[in-house]
């Protein structure tokens, strides 16, 4: 998810922690988890024009039905005038997505339509 506010905006240093969002996501795999988790980030950007710097995700489950995330995003208002403009992530894809588990972390790959 930071990966995705960078590319939106490329310095995370300038972004301030002002505004506390939480972010529940269920799905029925991790696909659909990490697809539903970042096209939420980008909703919020794209409505409510909330830029994040910080993102913590508090809990992932898996059970025989679904998958479920708990996050906390800590961020602000993006503003022309004080963020920098990066690139716009038009969509989240399922295009070339990758998820592996590699001893305690995932390593991930994924495409942003731009």
């Amino acid at each position: 998810a930071l990966a995705l506010m960078k590319t939106i905006s490329p310095d995370l240093d300038l972004i301030s922690k002002k505004k506390e969002k939480s972010i529940d996501i269920e799905a029925e795999d991790k696909e659909a988890l990490l697809f539903d988790f970042l096209s939420e980030f980008l909703y919020i950007f794209d409505v409510e024009k909330l830029i994040f710097g910080e993102i913590e995700v508090k809990k992932i489950e898996e059970s025989e039905e679904s998958y479920k995330l708990e996050a906390k995003a800590m961020g602000e208002k993006f503003s022309k005038e004080k963020h920098e403009i990066g690139t716009e992530v038009k969509a989240i894809t399922y295009s070339y997505m990758n998820i592996e588990k590699k001893d305690e972390s995932y390593v991930i790959n994924i495409v942003f339509d731009i």
